[in-house]
């Protein structure tokens, strides 16, 4: 199932927020690295799609 165009927008918005809060973060659940072949574990991934989900499902409830 595709995303709209909103919540495209709203999870750019949340990227961009982690980026900024925590970049050390950032990198580490994006994967981007100085030549590195990090790969995080199984449950960090999960914590930040699920996170992510919540997230969205929060600000479209409030929206």
């Amino acid at each position: 199932m595709a995303l709209s165009e909103r919540e495209r927008r709203i999870l750019e918005e949340i990227e961009d927020a982690l980026v900024r809060d925590d970049p050390r973060l950032a990198r580490k659940v994006s994967g981007v690295g100085a030549g590195k072949s990090h790969h995080p574990r199984g449950w960090v991934v999960a914590v930040v799609v699920v996170l992510t989900v919540v997230l969205l499902v929060l600000a479209v409830a409030l929206a």
